[in-house]
């Protein structure tokens, strides 16, 4: 009797598993000399020479495979902020608590599950102030039936941004006695670039948006 139950679980649970998508990604993890605020020029954070980071859509079921490389002169990590992982604690990408993190040079894959969630929730670097200097971006995951009625779905987020590197920014405030950490942000981002250069997001009469 408990064979066949456990038989009949397995059967179910793949045929659960079956039916989601794999969202696979390459990410290659590096920095890129360039202005994203549109005055001040640093390394920032990559991801295959892309800057901004594209947001990661997924419908809820699917399996997010990424594929990470780290191109960096120190270890990385990546964190997907929101998802529960429960019984995958090893792909949370908390360095140093979770994983040792991704050394130089050397890749790792992590594998997330989206059965159970849907929602706004972003992916972002965890590892020597990563996140600060712009490893991040939306993670999506969309619901399988649409919650109600719209014409038209449109990403907007926010980020904070400095003129310098996080680092750069603690000598600065340690050598001015600052009480001032972490360092404040000095401007912000719209979508990944700065007010005057990100695109206008255009809305028409009678038409129903989801933001």
């Amino acid at each position: 009797m408990l064979s066949f139950i456990w038989g009949l679980f397995l059967l179910l649970n793949s045929a659960t598993i079956g039916c989601a998508e794999r969202v696979e990604l390459f990410w290659d993890i590096c920095r890129l000399n360039i202005s994203r605020d549109g005055y001040s020029t640093w390394k920032s954070m990559c991801v295959n020479n892309a800057v901004p980071i594209p947001p990661v859509h997924v419908t809820q079921g699917d399996v997010l495979v990424l594929n990470v490389r780290n191109s960096l002169d120190v270890p990385t990590a990546v964190h997907a902020h929101g998802i529960y992982h429960n019984y995958t604690d090893y792909y949370d990408g908390a360095e140093m608590v979770t994983e040792c993190g991704i050394p130089q040079g050397e890749n790792f894959t992590y594998i997330i599950d989206t059965t159970n969630q849907v929602g706004d929730l972003w992916i972002h670097g965890h590892a020597h102030s990563q996140l600060t200097d712009g490893f991040r971006t939306p993670f999506i995951i969309h619901e399988k039936i649409k919650p109600s009625t719209y014409d038209e779905e449109k990403l907007l987020y926010f980020e904070d941004w400095n003129e310098r590197a996080f680092k750069d920014m603690v000598a600065i405030d340690a050598k001015l006695k600052l009480a001032d950490f972490p360092p404040s942000y000095r401007t912000m981002l719209i979508n990944g670039v700065n007010a005057n250069t990100s695109k206008s997001l255009h809305f028409e009469p009678r038409k129903r948006y989801r933001l």
